[in-house]
């Protein structure tokens, strides 16, 4: 988790939620300090947004604004489309990239290992990878778009050896029983916060929190097709339980948000 990351959060989640104006800085570092973020990390994080076009400034008299732009809206919606799209059914088929990179080119191996992993890849071996997303091959061939590989094979395939079955060639891949464990972690976090809701900063800092500890866990997470998941897998209970506690723990985090910029909720922001 980043106070980059805070930010944006802070500003999909929440700002567009309550506002359509724009927020002061100084209001901004007050909400962050809810996440323990100190002044100094609030008001660097917010200048490199405004400098990669996340954000937008303008002066009202000694007062810095900040505003959300289209950019920052376009890549959270770009990033909840790519969970989206794992979630569907699956067609029994693998994806499979088989790539070469120069032995000497140890950086541009590990770019293309990370690229691998964020387009929902597991080693197979060493450069054999596979997934069971229909997307993942499209996906893959952007994020690997500008990368020098001396071989790059885009396949599909099938497990066709009776001894093996699908489920355990996903368990190959991935480390199941790690991702378990940080799932049911946030299980339990997600549920100690159904017993006892907090209010005000506290909620916002919680749930600011809590988003980023999914996407984490998300961002090692192939999204195995319910036929490819252990049995228990705790995902499924998270996903139930923040359908319910993230939207209440919203709707507190929001009013908290609208309390500090001195505007009244909208009633859509806490439905």
């Amino acid at each position: 988790m980043t106070v980059r990351d805070l930010v944006v959060d802070l500003c999909a989640e929440h700002l567009d939620a309550v506002t359509g104006d724009p927020v002061p800085l100084q209001a901004l570092v007050g909400l962050l300090a809810a996440c323990g973020v100190a002044e100094p990390s609030a008001r660097m994080a917010a200048s490199a947004l405004r400098r990669a076009g996340w954000l937008t400034g303008a002066r009202r008299g000694r007062e810095t604004l900040l505003s959300p732009t289209a950019s920052l809206r376009a890549s959270v919606a770009a990033r909840d489309e790519r969970i989206t799209r794992r979630l569907g059914p699956w067609d029994g088929q693998w994806r499979m990239v088989v790539y070469g990179v120069p032995e000497a080119d140890r950086a541009a191996r590990e770019r293309v290992r990370r690229g691998l992993v964020r387009a929902g890849f597991g080693p197979l071996a060493p450069a054999t990878w596979v997934s069971p997303h229909r997307c993942a091959l499209d996906e893959v061939h952007a994020e690997l778009a500008g990368e020098r590989t001396s071989r790059l094979d885009l396949l599909t395939a099938q497990v066709t050896d009776p001894r093996l079955s699908d489920g355990e060639l996903a368990a190959r891949c991935w480390d199941l029983p790690r991702l378990a464990g940080a799932w049911s972690r946030v299980l339990d976090r997600l549920r100690a916060v159904a017993v006892d809701p907090p209010e005000g900063a506290t909620a916002l800092g919680q749930h600011l929190r809590l988003r980023a500890e999914m996407r984490a866990v998300l961002a090692a997470d192939p999204l195995l097709p319910a036929s490819l998941q252990p049995d228990r897998w705790p995902a499924r209970d998270v996903r139930e339980v923040w359908a319910d506690t993230g939207a209440r723990l919203a709707a507190l985090a929001r009013a908290h948000v609208a309390d500090v910029l001195g505007v009244a909720v909208p009633r859509a922001a806490v439905a």
